[in-house]
This record gives structure tokens, sequence and C-alpha cells, in this order.
């Protein structure tokens, strides 16, 4: 249900934006609002997972992996990733805070929600090493909270 709320939201804002962008450019074709039109229509095919069940870090040649295992909205979501907030810089308590996404599937499909083990998907995000010098820990958000880890 929460998820069906999120995509028609998302499809709301992702109208309002290209009609918007789209009287905005009415004065000479602008490459900019084109860009900017199929920008906002990608990020409304991306769906934030229900629930963040696990995560993990990891230490690679260049820096770190993090893992995050959640379980999507429903069957047929793919493309999982991890996006950072404020730039993946630190907010004000130290930690770093990603958003656990994915991409929606093509709504006439009308795949339902599916079982619990059929809705886990995984996301992996390479860091390097500096972009975490000075975080105490990370934190990854999905719709009913999220998962931290302090370093």
């Amino acid at each position: 249900m929460r998820g069906e709320r999120y995509k028609i939201g998302a499809r709301v804002m992702a109208t309002a934006v290209l009609v918007t962008l789209g009287l905005a450019g009415c004065g000479g074709g602008d490459d900019e609002a084109e860009q900017a039109v199929e920008q906002a229509t990608e990020a409304a095919r991306f769906a934030p997972v229900d629930k963040v069940l696990n995560v993990e870090i990891g230490r690679t040649r260049n820096g770190f992996l993090i893992n995050a295992t959640g379980l999507a909205p429903g069957l047929g979501y793919g493309a999982p990733e991890l996006r950072a907030r404020r730039e993946g810089r630190p907010g004000p308590d130290g930690f770093i805070d990603y958003d656990f996404v994915a991409q929606a599937p093509d709504p006439r499909r009308n795949l339902g929600q599916g079982e619990v083990a059929a809705r886990r998907i995984t996301a992996g995000l390479p860091v390097q090493s500096e972009a975490l010098r000075g975080a105490t820990g990370i934190r990854v958000h999905g719709l009913s909270g999220g998962v931290m880890m302090q370093f």
C-alpha cells in the first residue's frame, strides 16, 4: 500500500516538473530543459526500499565497499542504489547518510507485492577512503527507518 502511494506521488511530482519545464522551455527548445525533464523522469522511476535489513562495510584496495540489503516495495524492482545525501559529506552528528532506492518495474506489468523472500535486494557502493575521513559512521535509509553503523 505504501509503495503504491509513493509511486503515485512520484508520478504526480514528475508530471509537475515536466509541465513546469515544458512551459519554461516554450521560448526556444532549450537543451538544459530537455535534460532536466529526462533527469526528473528517471528520478521518478526510483523508489525507496520499504525496509533496510542489513548494512556491512568492507575494506578494498582503494577504500571501502558499503553493502546494504533491504526489502523492495514489490516484485520486479531492480537496479538498487545507495545515493548519498549532502553530496556524501557527514552531517552535524558525523554520520554520512545514504538513501537505499531501487528502480520500479513497468506499472503495466502489475507484478504485485509478492513474498518477503522475493523482494530482497542488495546494493553495493564503493567509497574512497578520503570520503569517509572524519565521519563517525554511516546510515542507510528506507521508507520505514534505516540502519546505522558506527565506526
